[in-house]
């Protein structure tokens, strides 16, 4: 392979690698969808072990990762007895994939932990003393303010999320700024 193409492709592996570990994820991970994402071609285990010099259970363990994230699927190639896989290579499909099963989650936990401290709060209410009243108050106005963020963020995610029903992604990839 030419040295350019060897370049673009390992500093974008890389660099896929890091933006990987920046959300959260194995770099590992982000050097497999990088891989994959880059092969014209499905690649086996062994193909992504070799390429990137991991051992096959690294391997292994994070391509099921990417397939329960919507990042990559399994592919059958003819002839071949062995598992291959290509990348999700829609970028709007795996921010969704993403955002549907992590951020919405998270998401919705907050409120869920918010909402029992106001009921603690609320039953505490008469058990207080007059200062521990106004903390009292001063938590749930602090608590509010959270939870209108927290709700507005679920609304904000159910829209993207919701379906190309909602959103036209194909609009959206198209929009120029001037």
């Amino acid at each position: 392979m030419h040295e350019t193409l060897t370049a673009v492709n390992d500093s974008t592996v890389s660099g896929l690698g890091r933006l990987a570990r920046f959300f959260g994820f194995s770099e590992v991970m982000g050097h497999l969808y990088g891989t994959l994402l880059l092969s014209p071609q499905p690649l086996s285990l062994d193909d992504l072990g070799d390429t990137l010099e991991i051992s096959k259970g690294s391997v292994s363990m994070n391509m099921r990762d990417l397939e329960r994230w919507g990042m990559a699927k399994e592919v059958w190639v003819r002839g071949e007895r062995r598992k291959f896989y290509k990348a999700e290579s829609d970028m709007w499909e795996v921010i969704r994939s993403v955002l549907g099963r992590r951020e919405q989650r998270e998401v919705q936990l907050a409120l869920q932990v918010l909402g029992e401290s106001v009921q603690k709060l609320q039953a505490a209410e008469y058990d207080l003393s007059p200062e521990e009243q106004q903390l009292a108050r001063f938590y749930l106005d602090r608590i509010d303010d959270l939870q209108a963020f927290f709700q507005f963020a679920q609304l904000a995610l159910h829209a993207l999320l919701g379906g190309e029903k909602t959103l036209d992604f194909d609009a959206i990839t198209k929009i120029k700024i001037e």
